[in-house]
């Protein structure tokens, strides 16, 4: 099934927050109502519904780092597929939706994500798509960067 980035829009607003994960998948990623409050006062984050086909599976947050003093860097802050959906590849096919719509605006020289170091099927995911390790930052969170 082919996955397409949307915008989050009132429409769909209350189903991106009912979107459900394992118990311990939780402590892993903020919660989608947080994101989008979040994006809704930063106009460099966006937050993207992730759809199979004409079904809600996940909720996708990217930003542009450039008023953090790193112009030309994005970061993927958030990557989340619902529980029932977990292992059809849509996370993957997201992420790189993702990456296609960041690099589509010009000048990126580098994308960073970040991922609780024992999230194994992050580090794997992350991994296979060419993120490097770079280093834990201060909350713990492993740091990868994807240069261009």
């Amino acid at each position: 099934m082919e996955i397409q980035l949307k915008a989050v829009t009132r429409q769909n607003f209350d189903d991106i927050t009912d979107l459900r994960l394992l118990d311990y998948q939780r402590d892993y990623i903020a919660s989608n109502a947080y994101s989008i409050a979040q994006a809704s006062f930063y106009p460099e984050m966006q937050a993207r519904a992730i759809y199979a086909g004409s079904e809600l599976v996940g909720f996708l947050m990217y930003v542009d780092l450039k008023l953090e003093g790193q112009p030309g860097e994005f970061g993927v802050w958030r990557l989340m597929v619902d529980l029932p959906h977990q292992g059809k590849g849509y996370g993957r096919q997201a992420l790189q939706a993702a990456l296609a719509e960041i690099r589509a605006r010009g000048g990126v020289r580098k994308i960073w994500i970040s991922y609780q170091p024992d999230n194994t099927r992050a580090k794997e995911l992350y991994a296979s798509m060419g993120f490097v390790e770079t280093d834990v930052d201060e909350d713990g969170e492993m740091n990868a960067v994807l240069e261009l």
